[in-house]
């Protein structure tokens, strides 16, 4: 028998060992002498499972080499106990007599084994006819400690495409990347594998710790044992067997994103109990490899698929990126509660920042002291973040410390002038006013006027009539200040359309009612089917004005916001505008990490997006942004601005589809996308402005950066599938907007300050990763709802 070493590979299943090893003799195998008695050990759980039950162990039964004897654990089930030992009375039918888990089952059949050799083989797989026959010959020589086979996937229904195969250990199975012959290997696959029964008592077997506990989809149990096994023989030997075949049967339930998600979290929490047990240089050795080459050889080889026409190689080389993610963010969890409980009782907790005082500063009224106290549960501010205005208009924000007692008007005043001199000179020499010398903490209205912006454009004799759209599900406890804000717009000529996305609750309808009794621009309407996209779009087709408008629930509208959106509107080639949004309050962590990542404002200057590029438009016309030689534009749709705060002229926007209803999240980005794709303009205007209210709670923030990434991937994927043009120029994009996404000096990463938490950027990676399935997902609902 030659034994070859192959290169390291990765995960739970069987994979080649990166430490030298020696050549097993080839003649130890055909050496005389009989081979040694098994026993096959096989572990049951539940009822559900009996006709696969039934077919692995008559499986068994029928090999070449019949086992001399055969132990079926029942894992805490007596009902399925009594069923197994009346089917099979001629078998060791016995319960699991350690805790509930497959890991305890193992060891209960390993102490009931009397051969040899112990095999196991899972109750959803089953055996080829020579399984025993090619697993037992290696053990004649005495390195060989353990010996592993191939497990085939055997699929109820057929394989999902987006399935990487490089991911088949996911499903329980072998995967691309592992050895074809017999090759030395670090651990062996759970469900087809087989040990000399005095090398587990030895070693006490399988780790309670780690392992399957009914459906949960833990692992790892096989690699922590076969590292132990190497570590007390260090001469001895696992072996990988590929004709050794089992086929593993993959339900339904298994091929799904929830199931994948689940299974790569879990085994990136099972690989850092396995680091912690035998050490991270054992414990993960394989799995660097796997990563530094069998992945990003898949991620290849799904884009020249994508090239060769089946776009579902852009599935699973997303998948790729996601699993690695997610299984990344297993793995930091598991450490990070490790740490937390070290010594046995939670560590200190780690402090997040300070909140931040969130005010409004209007010059012509006086710059205003700002003082520290006042914040959440009684803590004083940190810092400020200061919207800072002229005449109404938004010349910037500026972020300043707080010391303690607070900031003097006249230091809050000297920064605002160092920080935006340039900007307010400009205004005000557009105003044809003189330049300020200095700020002092007085009003100034004899030198800059009053809040009326001399430069700024009166309202039209005969403004376009606005229809305001405001999507609800009647959930959000601003919504009332929401309607509140909308009803005080200076604007002369709209209307306000609420639009109940959860009319099954009667309290928006009875809200809406009350006021459009005593104000008619409220009007109500109902849409039933779920999903933001779905409710703009009710309210596009109930939308009388020549614009139309977007708000969310969730936000306190500043007065000039609609004036200003409809002045975005500077030529016929603008077909859509999009506002500023800024944070409320900055009281906690989870609001004050959104805020460095990016919020949802896009700063004070106001640009022009179309395909060709970007221009910023200030008082001297529009002025061409040049744009790097490698720049992402225009596929970087966040950065035109958000659906919580945008108008559109209404006929443009019906005869772009109006919003995708197959996306659950990101059907804003993907509208403005497609406007700038179709050759249309959009503007940002920062003065029409909109107060978020962002969540409070860290989970909540988590969910809000893993939906982002979604959305993300979501309109990517759409834009690949359905644009030859976009599809030609993402792919060549693609290797900039990996480094963009994971640069931290990137622009998109380098507000986030020390102490923002990997874990939302691997969040927001790992959406971004499934964007394609989500994608694909929603595009097959869609198409069985046309049938």
């Amino acid at each position: 028998m030659t034994i070859h070493a192959g290169s390291a590979e990765t995960s739970n299943a069987s994979s080649p060992t990166s430490e030298p090893v020696a050549v097993l003799d080839p003649a130890a195998s055909a050496r005389p002498g009989s081979a040694p008695t098994v026993t096959v050990v096989v572990c049951v759980y539940t009822e559900r499972r009996w006709p696969q039950i039934v077919r692995a162990v008559h499986s068994v039964l029928a090999q070449d080499v019949p086992a001399a004897q055969v132990v079926v654990v029942v894992d805490h089930n007596p009902a399925l106990l009594a069923r197994v030992y009346a089917t099979f009375p001629e078998l060791t039918v016995v319960p699991n007599a350690g805790p509930r888990g497959l890991s305890a089952a193992r060891n209960t059949g390993v102490a009931r084994a009397t051969g040899e050799i112990v095999a196991f083989l899972d109750d959803d797989a089953e055996a080829e006819p020579d399984w025993l026959a090619r697993l037992l010959p290696h053990y004649r020589d005495q390195q060989v400690l353990a010996v592993g086979g191939h497990a085939l996937p055997a699929w109820e229904e057929e394989r999902p495409r987006w399935l990487p195969p490089e991911f088949d250990w996911v499903v329980g199975c072998s995967f691309t990347g592992q050895p074809t012959e017999v090759t030395p290997v670090r651990n062996v696959i759970g469900c087809n594998m087989s040990f000399r029964r005095s090398v587990l008592n030895r070693t006490a077997g399988f780790d309670p710790a780690l392992g399957r506990v009914g459906r949960t989809p833990v692992g790892c149990e096989e690699t922590e044992l076969c590292i132990r096994i190497r570590q007390l023989e260090p001469d001895g030997v696992v072996l990988y067997e590929p004709a050794a075949r089992v086929r593993h049967r993959v339900t339904v339930d298994r091929t799904t994103w929830r199931y994948f998600r689940q299974r790569c979290f879990s085994e990136g929490r099972s690989k850092a109990v396995v680091a912690r047990l035998v050490g991270s240089d054992a414990g993960l050795a394989t799995e660097r490899t796997y990563t530094r080459r069998t992945l990003p050889a898949g991620v290849r080889r799904g884009l020249r698929q994508v090239r060769a026409g089946d776009r579902a190689g852009l599935l699973r080389s997303g998948a790729i990126v996601a699993g690695l993610l997610v299984t990344a963010a297993g793995y930091v969890s598991a450490q990070a509660m490790r740490a937390s409980q070290a010594v046995g009782k939670p560590g200190p907790r780690r402090a997040g920042p300070a909140p931040v005082r969130v005010l409004a500063v209007e010059l012509a009224e006086g710059v205003p002291d700002v003082p520290d106290t006042g914040g959440p549960e009684g803590t004083r501010y940190g810092a400020a973040q200061v919207l800072v205005r002229l005449h109404g208009e938004p010349l910037g924000l500026v972020d300043v410390g707080l010391p303690a007692g607070g900031l003097t008007a006249p230091a809050l005043t000297a920064t605002i002038r160092d920080r935006l001199a340039t900007a307010i000179d400009a205004h005000l020499r557009h105003d044809g006013l003189p330049t300020l010398d200095r700020l002092d903490a007085y009003p100034v209205r004899e030198t800059v006027g009053t809040r009326s912006c001399p430069s700024r454009r009166p309202a039209a004799a005969h403004a376009p009539f606005v229809s305001v759209v405001l999507p609800t599900c009647g959930r959000t406890p601003l919504f009332e200040s929401t309607l509140d804000s909308l009803a005080a717009l200076d604007y002369p000529h709209f209307e306000i359309v609420v639009v109940d996305n959860a009319p099954q609750v009667s309290d928006t309808a009875r809200t809406v009612a009350s006021r459009s009794a005593v104000d008619p621009r409220f009007r109500y309407t109902s849409e039933p089917r779920p999903g933001v996209a779905h409710a703009r779009n009710r309210g596009l087709a109930e939308a009388r004005g020549g614009i139309v408008a977007f708000a969310d629930d969730d936000l306190v509208i500043d007065r000039g916001w609609l004036r200003n959106l409809v002045d975005g509107f500077t030529d016929d080639d603008v077909v859509g505008v999009t506002g500023h949004i800024l944070a409320r309050e900055l009281d906690t962590p989870a609001q004050i990490w959104l805020e460095q990542y990016g919020g949802y404002g896009k700063g004070c200057q106001r640009r022009r997006f179309d395909r060709s590029g970007v221009a910023t438009l200030d008082a001297g016309g529009a002025r061409r942004v040049d744009l790097p030689p490698r720049s992402l534009h225009p596929y970087l749709p966040g950065s035109y601005g958000s659906g919580a705060n945008m108008a559109f002229r209404t006929d443009a926007l019906r005869r772009l589809g109006a919003f995708d209803p197959r996306l659950r999240s990101g059907e804003d980005i993907d509208l403005l996308l497609r406007t700038v794709l179709a050759g249309h303009a959009l503007t940002y205007e920062p003065g029409a402005i909109a107060w978020h209210t962002h969540r409070r709670e860290l989970r909540a923030l988590r969910r809000t950066m893993y939906q982002y990434g979604v959305g993300l991937g979501t309109v990517l994927t759409k834009c690949l599938a359905s644009d030859a043009t976009a599809r030609r120029e993402l792919l060549r994009r693609l290797p900039r907007g990996i480094a963009y996404a994971l640069r931290p000096g990137s622009a998109k990463n380098n507000r986030k300050q020390e102490g923002y938490p990997a874990s939302l950027t691997v969040l927001e990676l790992c959406g971004l990763a499934l964007g394609p399935v989500y994608y694909a997902a929603a595009a097959a609902r869609s198409g069985r709802s046309r049938r």
